[in-house]
């Protein structure tokens, strides 16, 4: 079939064309540039790493000080590191997991969250301060709108986050600390514009709380100094405000300089005790009270010996010490009523109490002497508190030596030891008859060396007891006594020898004690002995010595040091002018009676013969002559014209009556340190437990040292006190929303130097401020420093006026950064 021709003429009309719409071809341009950028996206993320690939989506660089931060996930809880996880930020992050990784890096306190990390109780009190001063002023149009805009009462229920204030992605030169007046004032009540605006009045700045150091500035200028002037032109005293006081490293703290630079030259003299005028000079540490031994021994209380010339009161260091435990404790408050010296009105119970309190006594003596100072008082505690360490009981008894203690005992209770050996066996409600005599303290049942001085005593006591003839008994019975010894018919011979070490030294311990010289043992040597020497120096004469020395006198030579005679004891006691009553010296006769009585009772008495002393015919030579001569005299003892108490004149330990004194070596007294660190938080004002008496005795007005002449003494909020020896340090004010510093201002101030701003006032009660403990009470020397002052520089025009200039946010601090550095394992 033949298709149609069609010719032009004839062809069907074409279909009329539809307009093509505005911007279609832009449509098309614009989906097909999407379509290539997300290929070119999508490329680019599989391609690249996911570091480089996120950086290019942050909303801007990082300061300086994060610029190391690769990942997001560091600063971001809901960010990852994988190549889709910033998906995830398209959505409200977490501003609280935000902030805790914050604190990965800068330690923060526990209350980080809160309004300037300060307590909510803190807030609370600064709050209604504010809303009062608030209540009164009016509202800037600007700070009206920002709060209605952005309400921000619940930011303290909820937390202020680190992204609050901190805004970060703002670029390398940014600084994070930067914050803005609007950004303070959206959060606080009392709003005002500027520093030259409406910002409040100061009340009582910088006055807050007292100085820890007592110093009365218009005492001092106006008395004090003018005194010293026109005594001794030559004195220190200061010209200017830098003389004493320095503005430190930290900036902030204008310092004290130290004691030695500032207060020696008036004051070290008071510390040490020179210029007292009464009292003791030192501090009575270890002590025998005065008793009352007519009512005791008439009540037949068994406290063994005691001396009765004594009339100190216990000192409180003894009642912290022998209430060092719950049953101390007890008996302290049994006695703390008493008048110890008369106990003439005092009951059955607390006889019995006074009773034991003298055998505690007597156990702290013996422990301090047997043991060690650290051992004793190790298990000190002060109502519970904790173990002490060595170093503080060193401290505590400022190394007190132990020869000082021993040297006490020994004159004040000779016999401590054989009561100590009889108590710990008899104990006192067992066999209180059998410890009223000290010649009795001794165990039954005990061998008995013939030259032993305890011992010697012991048996002259029984022998008194049975026949009644005193220290006069037979040589001839006495001589077989020691050859052939009968136990039963001399038991108390046997007991006396059961003694302390402390009684019975061995050699080392005499050397360690007294080291005496060899001379000084001969030179010691009794004078009952010496004096048989010069008429019957021959050879042929031996016998007729011996003779003349019947075994009585063997048995009454006795060791003076240990076992002094009642004539002894009055001369130790009360010496006499007489060369004739004073005592030998410590340690040396006990020597004497070992290296010299033997040779000279060795025939009489049968004794083991002593090698080291020299024949008598050895008499005719010049030194043993002169020996005899030397002995013959009697023993001296070394007089000084000085008492204890000015001997210790650079402070230290001494002996005077019946105690033992410290006296302060100077500031910083180690000893009244840390006596005042141990009892001040268990010592709260009227307390009358034994920790708050030290603390009494130590801070009173005239007490030794003279600490809190000018450390003042705080209250620990009802628990105890503290004794501010601590100067002031930036640490001390933290939680200060108010910061100054002083430096940049001491090139403003005129010829009046710091009192441009400080004021010195008189007749403000200063002194009076300190006799109460609350710190926070305070009326200073220099009245309280001004606003209008403040605002003569910090005006709109002239200097800064910005909140963060004087105020600081975080009133804890911020250690920024913290470097956790693991050590690498080998």
């Amino acid at each position: 079939m033949r298709r149609p021709v069609w010719t032009r003429s004839a062809r069907p009309p074409p279909k009329a064309r539809r307009p093509r719409p505005p911007g279609a071809g832009r449509d098309r341009l614009a989906v097909l540039l999407a379509l290539v950028t997300m290929i070119c996206l999508g490329a680019t993320l599989f391609a690249s790493k996911d570091s480089q690939f996120l950086q290019l989506l942050m909303p801007g660089p990082l300061t300086s000080a994060h610029g190391a931060i690769e990942n997001c996930s560091a600063c971001h809880a809901n960010s990852g590191s994988s190549k889709l996880s910033w998906l995830h930020r398209l959505g409200a992050g977490d501003p609280l997991a935000d902030s805790k990784a914050c604190l990965g890096c800068h330690r923060m306190p526990d209350t980080a969250f809160y309004a300037h990390g300060a307590l909510a109780e803190v807030l609370d009190q600064s709050t209604k301060r504010l809303a009062k001063l608030a209540a009164g002023r009016p509202v800037p149009q600007s700070a009206r709108a920002q709060s209605l805009a952005f309400p921000t009462d619940d930011m303290v229920a909820h937390g202020v986050y680190c992204a609050t204030c901190h805004q970060e992605h703002q670029g390398v030169n940014f600084s994070l600390n930067k914050i803005s007046n609007q950004q303070c004032q959206s959060c606080h009540a009392l709003k005002f514009d500027s520093f030259d605006g409406h910002h409040p009045n100061f009340d009582n700045y910088p006055f807050k709380r007292r100085q820890r150091i007592i110093y009365d500035h218009a005492g001092h200028f106006g008395k004090h100094f003018p005194e010293v002037a026109k005594k001794d032109p030559a004195r220190r005293i200061p010209a200017t405000c830098s003389t004493c006081h320095n503005s430190r490293k930290d900036k902030r703290i204008m310092a004290v300089a130290p004691f030695e630079q500032t207060c020696t030259a008036c004051h070290l003299e008071q510390i040490v005790g020179k210029e007292r005028v009464s009292g003791p000079k030192g501090i009575a540490f270890l002590n025998l009270p005065g008793l009352d031994l007519q009512t005791l021994n008439k009540k037949q209380a068994a406290i063994g010996e005691w001396p009765d010339a004594s009339e100190a009161e216990l000192t409180p260091f003894m009642k912290v010490m022998i209430g060092r435990n719950q049953r101390g404790r007890a008996l302290i408050k049994a006695v703390d009523a008493l008048n110890l010296q008369d106990l003439s009105g005092a009951s059955d119970a607390q006889i019995k109490a006074v009773t034991t309190l003298a055998w505690e006594i007597k156990r702290l003596f013996y422990a301090l002497i047997k043991g060690k100072a650290s051992d004793v008082l190790a298990n000190l505690s002060i109502e519970g508190g904790s173990k002490l360490s060595a170093t503080l009981v060193a401290d505590l008894t400022a190394s007190i030596p132990r020869d000082v203690i021993i040297a006490a005992q020994q004159q004040w209770l000779p016999n401590l030891g054989t009561e100590m050996a009889a108590f710990s066996e008899a104990r006192l409600d067992g066999a209180a008859a059998k410890i009223a005599k000290p010649s009795r303290l001794v165990p039954k049942n005990q061998p008995t060396p013939p030259n032993s001085a305890p011992g010697a005593i012991a048996a002259k006591a029984a022998a008194a007891e049975a026949d009644g003839e005193g220290r006069k008994t037979d040589a001839a019975n006495a001589k077989s006594d020691k050859k052939s010894p009968a136990p039963e018919q001399h038991p108390q011979a046997k007991a006396a020898d059961q003694t302390d070490d402390l009684l019975n030294p061995t050699e080392e311990e005499l050397r360690g004690i007294a080291a005496p010289s060899k001379g000084a043992q001969k030179a010691a040597q009794p004078d009952a002995v010496a004096k048989t020497d010069t008429p019957n120096a021959k050879p042929g004469n031996k016998a007729l010595v011996h003779e003349e020395q019947p075994q009585a006198k063997a048995v009454d030579q006795t060791d003076d040091l240990l076992n002094p005679t009642e004539e002894e004891l009055r001369g130790i006691a009360a010496p006499s002018k007489g060369a004739e009553q004073l005592t030998r010296p410590a340690g040396v006769a006990r020597k004497a009676d070992t290296a010299n009585a033997k040779s000279e009772r060795a025939a009489a008495a049968d004794a083991t013969p002593n090698t080291d002393a020299k024949p008598q015919a050895d008499a005719a030579d010049p030194v043993t002559a002169a020996v005899s001569r030397t002995n013959a005299a009697p023993a001296h003892g070394i007089d000084s014209d000085v008492d204890p108490e000015n001997w210790a004149d650079y402070g230290g330990w001494y002996r005077q009556d019946y105690a033992i004194f410290y006296r302060p070596i100077g500031h910083k007294d180690k000893f009244i340190y840390s006596w005042l660190l141990l009892t001040g938080p268990k010592a709260p004002k009227a307390d009358r437990s034994p920790a708050a008496a030290v603390f009494d005795v130590l801070t009173g007005k005239d007490a030794q040292g003279s600490c809190t002449k000018c450390h003042s003494v705080d209250d620990l909020h009802g628990h105890g006190r503290v004794v501010n020896f601590s100067p002031p340090s930036v640490e001390s004010k933290l939680g200060r929303f108010t910061t100054f510093i002083h430096e940049p201002h001491f090139g403003l101030l005129d010829k009046r130097g710091c009192l441009t701003c400080h004021n010195l006032e008189k007749g403000r009660p200063y002194l009076q401020s300190y006799e109460q403990g609350d710190p926070k009470n305070f009326v200073s020397n220099f009245g309280p420093v001004k606003k209008d002052l403040c605002q003569s520089c910090h005006t709109s025009g002239l200097a800064r006026q910005d909140c963060l200039l004087c105020h600081r946010y975080h009133v804890n601090g911020v250690v920024t950064p913290i470097m956790n550095t693991t050590l690498p394992n080998e």
